[in-house]
């Protein structure tokens, strides 16, 4: 059993980093396909509540940010290149929306955004694994 768990740490790992790009992938698409569901509504929350210039092309923006992103990330292509974006969007929820209600999710706080950067953060720094079309792309080179 020591075996099993102790000595195949790299089939850890990139289940591991499957795991985290599975889960991130299909949280950003999910996002990014409810801003297409209720996309007036975003636009009124990015014009009116959030008052970014230019709110169209910054919900537009988002929503690629997202489904595509969410996308790569399922997939594992180019983890480390989208990985920049989809942090950078975070961090602009985190000041935007989040930093004045506290730590706690249920308030809407930066317990979630938090949580979701530190995620990125490890796939920007591990890449997408050998669970990945990427891992493939490049074995076949």
């Amino acid at each position: 059993m020591f075996e099993l768990l102790f000595n195949k740490k790299r089939v850890f790992e990139d289940l591991a980093l499957l795991l985290l790009r599975l889960f991130m992938g299909g949280t950003f698409l999910v996002y990014a396909i409810k801003k297409v569901q209720g996309f007036d509504n975003y636009v009124v929350l990015f014009s009116d509540k959030l008052d970014l210039p230019f709110p169209m092309i910054n919900l537009y923006l988002v929503m690629a940010v997202e489904g595509i992103g969410g996308i790569l990330l399922i997939l594992g292509v180019l983890t480390r290149f989208i990985s920049i974006p989809l942090i950078f969007t975070m961090v602009v929820a985190f000041f935007l929306v989040n930093i004045n209600n506290g730590f706690a999710a249920s308030n809407f706080g930066v317990e979630v955004p938090l949580a979701y950067i530190s995620i990125l953060i490890v796939l920007f720094a591990f890449g997408s694994g050998k669970i990945s079309v990427d891992d493939k792309l490049l074995k076949s080179k």
